[in-house]
């Protein structure tokens, strides 16, 4: 029994460090500016809900405007999905949506989402500024099916902040997705992404 339970602590460690996704600035590590304690407070301000653009070296034309429909800023700092009716509407921007961030200490960023210029939900995460002029948001999502590394997997997804050279948003998600059938293991999507929302205010 004693064997049975070590083997199972060990599945656990197994889940907790070889599900990690590793971050990249590989596409945008020319394209944002390093933040220190003194200059924290430039996070502050208004953004757009839908990005202006994708860091992608591989597509430099990628879709953006279909992209619009699954990407927005605020799922992205919150991890929090939220459902609308009415995409089209923010497409064609009848709707606007934008969020706001404000520093509130250097391991606490709050985040506002409104609509027509209306607060509709606010929040506080958890997060921390790191040597590379990051702010790394305590908002991992972990989540495992079956046992894993014998019959399923699991997914786990990160983010992180950065203000990019002309002032607006940068956030950077990695995502990896690992399982397996009786040790036998593969590899799914493991990628990042990385998208810029435009400074408003």
């Amino acid at each position: 029994m004693k064997k049975i339970l070590k083997i199972f602590a060990l599945l656990i460690v197994s889940v907790i460090l070889l599900n990690c996704a590793s971050f990249s600035t590989k596409n945008f590590k020319n394209d944002y500016t390093s933040i220190n304690p003194g200059n924290l407070h430039s996070f502050d301000g208004k953004f757009s809900f839908s990005p202006i653009k994708k860091f992608d070296k591989k597509t430099e034309h990628s879709n953006i405007e279909n992209l619009k429909k699954y990407i927005n800023s605020y799922n992205f700092i919150t991890n929090e999905s939220i459902k609308f009716n009415a995409i089209d509407s923010i497409l064609n921007e009848t709707i606007n949506y934008q969020i706001e961030l404000k520093i509130i200490t250097d391991k606490e960023l709050s985040v506002e989402l409104f609509k027509n210029n209306q607060s509709i939900k606010k929040q506080q995460i958890k997060g921390e500024l790191k040597k590379d002029g990051m702010f790394y948001l305590d908002n991992k999502f972990l989540k495992c099916t079956g046992i894993p590394y014998l019959f399923g997997g699991c997914q786990n997804n990160k983010r992180r902040i950065a203000i990019s050279k002309n002032n607006n948003l940068i956030v950077n998600e990695a995502l990896d997705n690992t399982g397996a059938l009786l040790f036998l293991f593969w590899a799914g999507p493991s990628y990042n992404s990385t998208y810029e929302f435009q400074r408003l205010e």
